[in-house]
């Protein structure tokens, strides 16, 4: 009975060997999914903040925090050129794609320097943050790619 439970423990942990080494093989994620991954993470946790006024008052200095985080990620994602190739119904993606990032650089400046005031308003930042949340949609009707994988 004891050989028994040896080989199944010996066989999955090959298995789990040969399967986990597997995923570690390839990188194919770019450099803009990366970004936006980042961004998608502060972006969750501003909303969180700016759900309702007493979400707000008790996570303000994180969606504080965040809010300068996203101008980081917008300054990083507008060099990356990669999903421009892949723009829809768009006659000049170039063009299109940096309008589209200085908005989204524009807005999550405006919404840093309304979240990191001494005394930040609920209904101002939560107006800024919409007003992120729509450049993102916007720039996501034009260059988001759906993953043709699954």
């Amino acid at each position: 009975m004891l050989r028994k439970w040896m080989v199944f423990g010996l066989s999955a942990g090959i298995l789990i060997a040969f399967a986990g080494a597997g995923f570690g093989l390839t990188d194919d994620e770019s450099e803009l999914e990366k970004v936006m991954e980042k961004v998608n993470k502060a972006n969750n946790a501003i909303k969180k903040g700016v759900r309702t006024p007493v979400a707000f008052k008790k996570m303000h200095k994180d969606a504080a925090k965040q809010s300068k985080e996203m101008v980081k990620l917008a300054k990083a994602s507008k060099p990356i050129k990669e999903a421009v190739g892949r723009a829809k119904n768009e006659a000049n993606p170039q063009k299109k794609w940096d309008e589209l990032m200085d908005d989204f650089i524009e807005k999550s400046e405006k919404l840093a320097g309304t979240a990191n005031k001494t005394e930040p308003d609920y209904d101002d930042t939560k107006k800024a943050f919409s007003a992120v949340s729509k450049t993102c949609s916007d720039c996501h009707k034009v260059f988001r790619v759906e993953d043709e994988k699954f």
